[in-house]
């Protein structure tokens, strides 16, 4: 199946991390998001470097973490941490219920 590339959302809930230094590694992200719950999966990009994603078991942790460690000192650089969403933000925040199936 050629249709594989949102296959990700198996890993759990994708949490987007930007402003990494270059030297930082998954082991990194493990270590600085562990408080908030259990990881599944951690990586971080090398061409460019700066950013890299974490996927967490539970959604409400993933959500804990991004309103904690946003804005947060990882190695010396103040990182953004967001929820990594496929889907088209449809303005405004809240937790909309999950319609349609």
């Amino acid at each position: 199946n050629p249709h594989r590339t949102m296959g990700d959302s198996h890993k759990g809930t994708k949490v987007f991390i930007g402003n990494l230094p270059p030297e930082a590694e998954s082991r990194d992200l493990h270590d600085f998001f562990r408080e908030f719950g259990k990881i599944n999966d951690a990586w971080v990009a090398r061409k460019p470097p700066g950013f890299g994603f974490v996927w967490f078991d539970d959604e409400r942790d993933a959500r804990d973490a991004c309103r904690d460690l946003d804005g947060r000192d990882c190695l010396h650089n103040k990182v953004r941490v967001e929820i990594s969403s496929n889907a088209r933000r449809s303005g405004g925040g809240g937790g909309g219920g999950g319609g349609g199936g």
